[in-house]
């Protein structure tokens, strides 16, 4: 731990004697210029930026100056104690005076409350600890923020836990700072109150975990004030029923871990090309989505079906996946959301989302645009198969198959994965065995995905490349019932990769 004086001999005139001694020797940050050595400096935790700047005068220059700050990675030697804590804070304070108005362009502060540790002079006993009754760190720290908002910062990184959720507030100034660009709030469950509308943010990426949100009234501030917002990015955000996004810029848009109380989310964002949803409830009743994005090129939808889904068209969707809970009651549903990915060009299913779609529709969803399907499946069952072809009725023009399983556990019953041979394949008339070009299946027991890979091999006139995933005593077995198969497509490059098993 740094003393007093060297503090002081970093951060004030009286500290330039403790440096004449190293000011003699040649100083290599003198030939750089400060924007090569802030860079430099920028990789250090504030503690080593404070003993660096004890070297010289010209690194004391850059340790006050230096445009980001890092309060994090703070050793056990500083922390151990409530006594080094509080020295440390002490520290911290005075480093912020010395620096003065200084730019501040990034701001990482990573706090969280005393673990205490058993000390030898304890005699194995714990401490008592009066860090949160003495150091009044929940303020200290809104007042670095304060700070860093004055000097004009423009990335702020907070993550802490050492506050009175009840009684301090996320200093006001942090929402109406014109100079903010990013801002990440891990604050475990602080009450975020609705900023005052009076003031534009310039604010282009925001990240809140663990946060309650007082009313609905926030989200209406980003969309009427944040005006430049590309980035939201949501985590366990509590207090709210109903979410409304409006943006017409926001372009990625994440959320996941809301609280039982979210029912409706409704969002339009025009130039919105990401998003990513991970929602679970133990009823849809009440639920339900709302999208409007026409641009949107990327959507990964983790959880369960709402009851009421409004997608629209996504006309411009490159990419989805889709990995859905069940719930009983939402198979017309999945039918319908998959129609919303009719120009879809690569698609991600999990076994219940392929099942749904089966039982919610009299046609297969039309992905006509889909060139890549991604399937993840449990095991190869009979039951399961009438679902994989109604599915792949509706995409003629499939290129890339992938059909992936989850570990089954070594001694799963193959009863009910053997009934489906390469002749109920056949007569299925399917389409996009004229385009298929790669093909990957993972096997395990049973014979109906070997069965499938025969049929491929047998009836996929363009197939290119086969990659067969297999267990680790079957090889032998599979490459033995696919030899026959081959000679139909010798064209066709088949490859084996064992598949690892996790015990």
């Amino acid at each position: 731990m740094e003393s007093e004086g060297e503090l002081k001999a970093t951060a004030s005139p009286r500290g330039e004697g403790v440096c004449s001694e190293s000011e003699s020797i040649i100083d290599v940050f003198s030939k750089f210029p400060d924007q090569i050595s802030h860079h430099i400096v920028s990789f250090l935790t504030v503690t080593d930026l404070i003993r660096f700047g004890c070297v010289s005068k010209r690194c004391r220059e850059l340790c006050l100056s230096s445009p980001k700050l890092n309060f994090d990675g703070f050793s056990l030697a500083n922390t151990s104690t409530c006594y080094y804590r509080l020295k440390l804070l002490s520290y911290l304070d005075r480093f912020f005076f010395y620096r003065g108005d200084s730019k501040i362009q990034s701001f990482r502060v990573r706090w969280f409350k005393h673990e205490e540790y058993k000390l030898e002079e304890y005699e194995g006993e714990e401490p008592p600890c009066f860090c949160a009754r003495d150091c009044y760190e929940g303020t200290r720290m809104f007042t670095w923020i304060q700070n860093a908002v004055r000097c004009k910062v423009e990335v702020l990184d907070l993550g802490t836990d050492v506050y009175d959720s009840e009684h301090e507030l996320l200093p006001s100034c942090v929402f109406q700072c014109e100079t903010l660009r990013y801002l990440v709030l891990h604050v475990n469950w602080m009450i975020l109150r609705t900023p005052s509308f009076t003031f534009p943010s310039n604010l282009k990426y925001l990240e809140l975990k663990k946060i309650f949100i007082e009313n609905e009234g926030f989200f209406k501030w980003i969309s009427c004030c944040c005006k430049c917002i590309e980035e939201l990015n949501l985590q366990e955000v509590y207090g709210i029923e109903t979410m409304t996004i409006k943006s017409s810029s926001l372009k990625k848009l994440s959320f996941s871990g809301f609280s039982v109380d979210l029912c409706h989310i409704n969002i339009s964002c025009e130039k919105l090309e990401g998003i990513f949803i991970c929602w679970s409830f133990a009823s849809a009743s009440n639920k339900s989505l709302n999208i409007f994005a026409p641009n949107l090129k990327h959507l990964n939808w983790l959880g369960n079906m709402v009851k009421h889904p409004n997608l629209g068209k996504f006309e411009c969707l490159a990419e989805a996946i889709l990995t859905l809970n069940s719930q009983g009651d939402d198979k017309d549903n999945v039918f319908e959301v998959l129609d919303s990915f009719c120009r879809v060009k690569v698609l991600v299913l999990n076994e219940v989302t392929i099942k749904g779609h089966f039982r919610g529709g009299s046609r297969p969803a039309p992905l006509y645009d889909t060139f890549c399907l991604g399937m993840g499946i449990e095991t190869f069952v009979d039951e399961l198969i009438p679902a994989i072809v109604f599915l792949l009725r509706g995409m003629p023009n499939l290129f890339n198959l992938v059909l992936m399983k989850y570990n089954p556990p070594l001694e799963a019953p193959e009863s009910n994965t053997s009934g489906i041979d390469i002749e109920y394949w056949k007569l299925q008339n399917l389409a996009f065995v004229y385009q298929l070009r790669q093909v990957t299946i993972e096997l395990c027991n049973g014979s109906n995905g070997v069965e499938f890979a025969k049929y491929l091999l047998e009836c996929a006139p363009n197939l290119e490349k086969m990659v067969i995933v297999y267990l680790p005593q079957d090889l032998e077995k599979v490459a033995k019932k696919l030899e026959k198969s081959k000679i139909f497509n010798a064209a066709a490059a088949v490859c084996y990769q064992e598949k690892s098993i996790k015990r």
